[in-house]
């Protein structure tokens, strides 16, 4: 992926996060690794901005020693975007405040197998990360738990993180997950969900990497 197309594909899909209300106004945020001037670190979106109104300009590279360019403001999320990278190979994370991620974040601790089609996110289940002051390194480090050896987590009354090879992937990982947040929430209105056994899941798990992460 070329410099320029990493940069504009955070910006179309923070702009998609307003346009389709999939985390409004301000909420979420982008990242993909990127290299500048032979530093290794990540481009993200920056910290206030309106989705809507993001500029390549307005995009902010933090290194992977965690160093950010006097008087540039990344989002106040960007120490768990650099975790992730540091000990995922993941190349672009994506942070939503979707509306049905965000409601069971805050009502579960997990989000069951009732649905084969949880295993997109790597597992069995969507582990959901403990509660802690957004931006801060106790936050991270309960995502990195959340998420390991996954695609997805959900955070505590937050919203949702998804992680893949390219911001696209990643993106529609997090569309996949907040429509199983929704069918599971729906479920829920109605009783408890009949779900999928361990030996089930090993078979969908088995058969779900046939799906390729572009």
């Amino acid at each position: 992926m070329t410099e320029m197309k990493i940069k504009r594909d955070i910006i179309k899909f923070s702009k998609l996060f307003d346009k389709n209300s999939f985390s409004p106004i301000r909420s979420g945020n982008i990242s993909n690794r990127y290299t500048l001037k032979g530093n290794k670190g990540f481009l993200i979106t920056p910290s206030g901005k309106k989705n809507s109104e993001l500029k390549l300009k307005d995009l902010v590279f933090v290194s992977m020693d965690g160093v950010i360019k006097k008087n540039q403001k990344p989002s106040s999320e960007w120490k768990f975007h650099l975790d992730l990278y540091r000990n995922t190979n993941c190349n672009s994370v994506v942070h939503a405040h979707s509306k049905f991620a965000v409601i069971c974040s805050c009502l579960y601790k997990k989000i069951p197998p009732f649905h084969y089609m949880i295993a997109l996110a790597g597992g069995d289940n969507i582990h959901v990360a403990k509660y802690a002051l957004f931006g801060s390194v106790i936050l991270s480090k309960n995502i990195l738990k959340a998420i390991k050896n996954k695609k997805s987590c959900l955070i505590s009354n937050h919203g949702q993180i998804s992680i893949g090879n390219s911001i696209e992937s990643a993106y529609e990982l997090a569309e996949e997950v907040e429509k199983i947040c929704e069918y599971y929430y729906y479920c829920k209105l109605h009783g408890e969900p009949k779900n999928l056994s361990k030996s089930e899941m090993r078979q969908v798990l088995k058969k779900i990497l046939d799906y390729k992460d572009e």
